[in-house]
């Protein structure tokens, strides 16, 4: 398994990342999700709750070329939240960090990044409508919002191009928790992606705060080592898979 990121990075994570919310490390395991469920969980068939991510951007990909996801999520009871993300390489980010929003460090092996959110509520029939394409995407952002897809990512986008938003089909996500019993890991989340051409990813993952880096990571690398997962070898993001699908370049 590769290395979480260098040893500068996760020492500059424990030292000056204390404005950030949280620290997450994430793993991509070897299909099928079942069988790892299973060995992460020493459950036979363990409950998977379900939901359902939308992709919300123009049909040529203008934001995530850009950098931005916006994501509209419908979580568990027909509730939905809408988020608007962008990712930034490395540790510090120079860009002005909108009030409210939520800034996370994602370690991958090879790999860190910050993540700066804006999150909000969608009216359960407000999201329906736009997924059935009877109301404008836009709508569902808000100022805050509208502002950061343009001007969060590593590339300006013109505001015009929100008035062409869509809706595009959904990712089904399937999650189960793991209870960790290993020193400095409380629990971790173990999630099946399925595109809509049939690709799948297998990630789990567990959340810290920034100075608990080094021991949350000991005990995340010693979860993955005692358990029969098999880590792949190369770590590739949803959102690259989510714009290889849109972008026609998906395989079933």
């Amino acid at each position: 398994m590769g290395r979480f990121g260098s040893p500068e990075a996760l020492a500059w994570l424990t030292n000056h990342g204390v404005h950030a919310d949280s620290v997450e490390l994430k793993a991509l395991l070897v299909p099928p999700a079942g069988a790892a469920a299973e060995a992460l969980t020493g459950r036979r068939a363990p409950t998977w709750s379900v939901r359902q991510t939308y992709l919300v951007d123009t049909e040529a990909l203008d934001l995530l070329r850009a950098g931005v996801e916006v994501r509209l999520r419908r979580r568990a009871r027909g509730r939905f939240d809408l988020t608007v993300s962008a990712r930034h390489l490395g540790t510090p980010c120079e860009c002005l960090v909108p009030r409210g929003a939520r800034i996370e460090y994602d370690i991958v092996p090879g790999g860190v990044w910050q993540d700066v959110e804006v999150r909000r509520e969608i009216d359960s029939a407000t999201a329906a409508a736009a997924i059935a394409g009877s109301t404008k995407p836009r709508d569902l952002l808000s100022v805050t919002q509208c502002s950061w897809a343009c001007r969060g990512g590593t590339d300006v986008v013109d505001d015009a191009r929100l008035s062409e938003l869509r809706v595009h089909r959904p990712l089904v996500v399937r999650r189960v928790k793991v209870t960790a019993a290993v020193p400095g890991l409380r629990r971790a989340d173990l999630e099946h992606f399925r595109f809509p051409s049939g690709r799948e990813l297998v990630e789990l993952s567990t959340r810290c705060e920034p100075p608990e880096v080094a021991v949350t990571l000991a005990g995340f690398e010693q979860l993955l080592a005692e358990r029969d997962v098999v880590v792949a070898p190369q770590y590739c993001t949803k959102t690259s898979v989510w714009h290889d699908e849109l972008a026609g370049r998906g395989r079933p």
